[in-house]
């Protein structure tokens, strides 16, 4: 059973919510963050995309000379900045569920529901990835005017994504346990 660490302000100084394991351990702690690079890479994508931002608006209103640019780029990592968000999320078990009749299953049937979860959504992630594929052959052939990079940049966000949040279903699974969040055993993914 996991517990969550909720800290008060007074006490250290700021607020936590860490969910724990009954030895005081993460789940990350066990076999390592996957998703580390993802969270460090979304982390520069947001301070580009917000200085990128803020760039444009100082160009556009205080030089007088827009930066062309600046905007399809920015929407560019914005994509990216999801999708790999998105899969780092996966890795963790943290995306949003709604549990009500889960909750109400005796523990066998939820075991069931699980693997039947699970079932499902590795397999929207699979359609979901190599039907993009199709999409970014498409999309190859077009250009982004701006930055005049392939259009196909934008949708292999998509196709990525898919991919490494489907690699992290099944390797959080199999790594040992259903979710690295808190109430683990409530939880139906």
């Amino acid at each position: 059973m996991r517990r969550a660490d909720l800290s008060h302000p007074s006490s250290r100084g700021s607020v936590s919510c860490v969910a724990r394991n009954e030895d005081g351990t993460t789940g990350r702690s066990r076999g390592g963050d996957l998703a580390l690079p993802l969270r460090l890479l979304v982390g520069v994508l947001f301070a580009v995309i917000v200085g990128l931002t803020i760039a444009q608006v100082g160009f556009r209103y205080l030089l007088g000379q827009p930066l062309i640019w600046s905007e399809e780029l920015a929407k560019l990592l914005l994509v990216w900045m999801v999708f790999l968000g998105a899969a780092a999320v996966a890795f963790d078990g943290r995306h949003l569920d709604v549990d009500v009749v889960f909750r109400l299953l005796p523990t066998p049937m939820r075991r069931i529901v699980r693997w039947l979860n699970l079932a499902v959504a590795c397999a929207f992630l699979a359609a979901f990835a190599w039907t993009s594929l199709e999409i970014v052959e498409i999309e190859s052939w077009a250009s982004l005017g701006a930055l005049g990079i392939s259009a196909a940049w934008v949708r292999v966000a998509a196709t990525v994504g898919a991919t490494l949040m489907l690699a992290f279903l099944v390797v959080r699974r199999f790594r040992g346990g259903w979710r690295d969040a808190p109430d683990s055993e409530d939880r139906p993914l």
